[in-house]
């Protein structure tokens, strides 16, 4: 096999030999490439977007589902520091993944194992108001709560609880189920 000297050309082979994903589009954003995979499955919506930066670094790797909003809110603001997969004890650093062999296994563990976790919504006429993320797999007590109402600062806080209120449903949804990794 070929030596691959990129993370574009690494994720690409490695999602599209997949046979799971379709080529890639591509679009710019100021000083960032994203590159936004979709799966070939027909009924499938999950979606993965890579960030690149140039001198050859990963910013990200986002998997995105418009069933999880929580997830997707979650993942939003989630970028890729120079330590990430770093054994040594360091963490964080700069910015982004050099490309080198030890974060390429972090990033094939990322994409072979898939989401672990869930997300619990509260719905109520079909309309999701509010999800819980659980993605701490030993700490159930451990979340992330996202509001997606227009209510106001005061009323998220001393309004009734979405919990609470009549005929709201409760869904849960297993993020292995939205993305469960390449095979």
């Amino acid at each position: 096999m070929q030596e691959l000297k990129q993370w574009k050309e690494f994720i690409n082979r490695v999602l599209i030999e997949s046979g799971e994903f379709e080529n890639p589009k591509a679009e710019f954003n100021g000083d960032a490439e994203i590159e936004t995979f979709k799966s070939i499955e027909q009924n499938s919506l999950t979606e993965i977007r890579v960030g690149y930066l140039k001198d050859n670094l990963l910013i990200y790797l986002h998997i995105f589902n418009p069933t999880v909003p929580g997830y997707n809110k979650y993942v939003e603001g989630e970028y890729f520091y120079k330590h990430n997969f770093s054994e040594d004890g360091e963490s964080y650093g700069n910015p982004a993944l050099e490309f080198n062999a030890r974060n390429r296994n972090g990033i094939l563990s990322i994409l072979k194992n898939g989401l672990k976790g869930k997300e619990v919504q509260f719905v109520k006429n079909n309309k999701i108001l509010k999800s819980k993320l659980y993605i701490a797999q030993y700490d159930l007590n451990f979340n992330y709560s996202y509001d997606f109402t227009e209510r106001g600062f005061w009323n998220k806080i001393f309004g009734q609880k979405i919990d609470k209120m009549n005929g709201i449903e409760k869904r849960e949804i297993e993020l292995n189920k939205i993305f469960s990794g390449i095979k």
